[in-house]
């Protein structure tokens, strides 16, 4: 008889082990967010921590929509940032990661100088980088927050494109993070 009992308990111990373990699987799966970053915290909304209720959340998840290849209607953050607006008070600050377009470039076309995972240099100085490649011949890419201006040239392409722009601070400012992302992520 204690024979059939020790039978009995490994075996509902063995089952127990397997739905826990199943289970936590399913709740890793499960908290996966669009950009892969878990858990769905972007450091820019560290500073709405104790402001106005419920703005730091927002602004979670707000940054982690703009992550959505796709949506129905209405892109889901148009509707995270109205009522992040609707729920602000006198002083505090707009939604810190509403991504601002850089006129001299797009995406793509920025994303071409890094796209073999090096890049030929990233000079900088205060608030103004530069991202260069040289292969086959020159794309560069500037943001200077300083200035206000950006530049975009692109030796590889039939004719040239050679762009440089003055820009409002909001564009300035976007064109140097993007130049210096795009640095990062080669590790320049």
């Amino acid at each position: 008889m204690n024979y059939l009992k020790q039978i009995r308990v490994a075996a509902f111990t063995a089952v127990a082990v397997l739905l826990a373990g199943s289970a936590f699987m399913t709740t890793v799966a499960v908290a996966q967010t669009p950009d892969g970053e878990t858990p769905a915290n972007e450091g820019v909304c560290d500073t709405l921590q104790g402001s106005t209720p419920g703005l730091y959340g927002l602004c979670v998840a707000y940054c982690e929509a703009q992550d959505l290849d796709s949506f129905d209607k209405n892109p889901p953050n148009d509707k995270i940032l109205a009522n992040y607006r609707k729920k602000m008070k006198a002083g505090d600050p707009d939604m810190p990661c509403i991504q601002v377009p850089c006129p001299c470039w797009s995406a793509d076309e920025l994303g071409s100088i890094t796209a073999d995972g090096s890049a030929a240099a990233c000079p900088s100085s205060t608030n103004r980088k530069q991202i260069i490649d040289n292969a086959p011949r020159t794309k560069f890419a500037e943001g200077d927050a300083n200035a206000n201006r950006c530049r975009y040239i692109d030796l590889n392409a039939a004719p040239p494109t050679i762009r440089s722009f003055q820009v409002t601070p909001e564009e300035a400012q976007s064109c140097y993070t993007q130049v210096v992302n795009a640095c990062d992520s080669v590790g320049l």
